[in-house]
């Protein structure tokens, strides 16, 4: 089936899953966080999705860069997320499910940034880039 729109996008559907479950755990916090950590968290997994979305409104390159900025919103999420477990608030287990989802999440936004031609996502980018570094003069 084609993709007319971006909730036919697996990797929304599965970062929609991520928002559900980090709001279930951001109401694990002790009511001191609401405000604080938990509402960040929240904050946090609802821009995921949502630069999927709009994303995928938008030409090739916006949308790679969209897609670049959800998976820095992913990892705020996942740093949130640990946090929590650092100062106690929350522990490993009641984090387990929304650490799954964002890996799963955080993997196929890798993938869709290299099928949309992501350069630095390529394999062997990396390599070529070194090598024209090393073997460019050196300015001074």
């Amino acid at each position: 089936m084609p993709i007319q729109s971006y909730r036919d996008l697996i990797v929304w559907q599965r970062a929609m899953d991520l928002l559900t479950e980090c709001y279930r755990v951001a109401r694990l916090l002790p009511p001191s966080e609401t405000y604080a950590l938990g509402a960040h968290i929240e904050r946090s997994a609802v821009a995921v999705a949502a630069h999927i979305a709009a994303g995928h409104a938008r030409e090739r390159a916006d949308f790679l860069e969209s897609l670049t900025v959800a998976t820095a919103s992913l990892r705020e999420v996942e740093t949130l997320l640990l946090a929590g477990t650092r100062v106690c608030l929350l522990s490993g287990d009641q984090i387990q499910i929304a650490m799954g989802l964002g890996d799963e999440v955080g993997r196929m936004l890798t993938a869709l940034r290299r099928s949309l031609g992501a350069a630095h996502l390529q394999p062997g980018a990396a390599s070529a880039t070194a090598s024209a570094a090393r073997s460019a003069p050196a300015s001074g």
